[in-house]
C-alpha cells in the first residue's frame, strides 16, 4: 500500500482516523495502569478503590479494539510468509489482497456479531456489580471501534487492489520480510 501522502484525502482521512483511534486505545491503557496504580496504592495505605477492576476491565477492552484499525492499516497483523517472497512481487501482492479481504471478512462478521451482542445488553439492561455502569457502554463504544476496523480494512482491499493495477509492490507487513 502507498504511503498516506499518495492515497488522496480519503487516504489520509482514514490514516488520520485509525492513528486518532490508536491514541486513544493508548490512553485507555494510561488511565488503566493509573487507576490500578492508584488502587495498589490504596490497598497498602489504607483501601483500594471501589470498582478500580471494572473500569480497568472496560477500558483495556476498548484499548484492544482501538488498537486493530492501526494494525490493520499498516499491515501489523500476524504473516508467514516462507515461500511467498522468494516468488516476487506478484505473488507477495496477492497474497497481501487474499489476507486483508480475508481480515475484512473476519472483522465484519465479529462486527455483526457484536452488534446482536450490543443489543442484547442494551435490552437486558446489565449493570457492573460495584460501580453500576451499563454493560452495554462498553459493548457500545467497541462496537464503534470496530466499525471504524471495517471501514480501514476495506480501504487496505480497495488499497491493494489499487496498487496491484499500478504495478506498485505491496509492503507486506508492519517493518517489511528481508
Amino acid at each position: 500500500m502507498q504511503d498516506k501522502t499518495s492515497s488522496g484525502a480519503v487516504g489520509q482521512m482514514i490514516h488520520r482516523i485509525a492513528e486518532g483511534v490508536a491514541l486513544l486505545g493508548g490512553l485507555c491503557l494510561l488511565a488503566a495502569a493509573i487507576l490500578t496504580g492508584i488502587s495498589i496504592a490504596g490497598s497498602v495505605t489504607y483501601r483500594p478503590l471501589p470498582g478500580e477492576i471494572e473500569v480497568v476491565e472496560i477500558l483495556c477492552g476498548l484499548a484492544v479494539f482501538a488498537f486493530l484499525p492501526y494494525c490493520q492499516l499498516h499491515k501489523g497483523h500476524v504473516g508467514v510468509d516462507l515461500l511467498v517472497s522468494a516468488l516476487g512481487k506478484t505473488a507477495v501482492n496477492w497474497t497481501q489482497l487474499f489476507g486483508d479481504v480475508v481480515i475484512t471478512v473476519l472483522i465484519a462478521l465479529i462486527a455483526w456479531r457484536h452488534w446482536i451482542g450490543t443489543a442484547d445488553k442494551f435490552g437486558n439492561g446489565e449493570f457492573t456489580p460495584i460501580l453500576s455502569i451499563p454493560i452495554w457502554w462498553g459493548y457500545a463504544a467497541a462496537m464503534v471501534m470496530l466499525a471504524i476496523n471495517v471501514i480501514v480494512s476495506a480501504w487496505t482491499v480497495y488499497a491493494d487492489i489499487r496498487d496491484i493495477r499500478e504495478g506498485i509492490a505491496i509492503e507486506p507487513s508492519l517493518r517489511g520480510h528481508g
